[in-house]
């Protein structure tokens, strides 16, 4: 597929003593987790397929390790995520047969929760119309969003703020006081 990867081959003898660290900029993973495998890249505009395995041969999220370590996270909580949204349809159909050929081939207790249905189903009209309800919702609330002005910001606290985000967005879609 011609997909950019990168490899991780880190010491499995060695414990993890990775952390979060964080800076102005960004944020990163900083120390050592024990894990081998790649990391592909299907599209600009998809989050990077990750296949890391522990010393167990699990597969792992650098991540969830980081979040274990520093015990926010229980063995039950680990998952692998690959958001396809903005890459379209053809990518996620192209990511689903590659985790299909991996599960008949190499990992046969891998399991999939695929939101737009087209692991369980095959059919590409509904994922195609899931991706489109989503985009349109995300588009929306960016809209929404987009009339908040940079100086109604710095008036308010972060809960006043969540609060008024919610409200507008209440308002915008209709939605009952119920949802927590």
């Amino acid at each position: 597929m011609s997909w950019p990867c990168g490899r991780l081959d880190e010491d499995w003898s060695q414990r993890a003593d990775a952390a979060i660290e964080v800076t102005q900029k960004s944020s990163q993973i900083a120390g050592h987790l024990p894990l081998k495998g790649i990391a592909l890249t299907t599209h600009p505009k998809c989050e990077t397929l990750k296949f890391f395995f522990d010393v167990n041969g699990h597969l792992r999220d650098p991540m969830s390790m980081v979040d274990r370590r520093e015990d926010s996270l229980k063995p039950e909580g680990y998952w692998i995520s690959v958001k396809t949204q903005f890459a379209g349809p053809e990518i996620h159909v192209w990511i689903v047969g590659l985790l299909k050929y991996l599960k008949k081939h190499y990992l046969p207790d891998l399991e999939v929760h695929d939101e737009g249905e087209y692991w369980d189903t095959g059919n590409f009209e509904i994922l195609n119309k899931k991706m489109d309800f989503v985009f349109e919702k995300i588009s929306a609330v960016r809209a929404e969003l987009s009339r908040i002005s940079k100086g109604h910001i710095e008036r308010y606290s972060a809960d006043e703020f969540a609060t008024m985000i919610e409200a507008l967005l209440r308002h915008k879609f209709d939605i009952e006081d119920s949802i927590n």
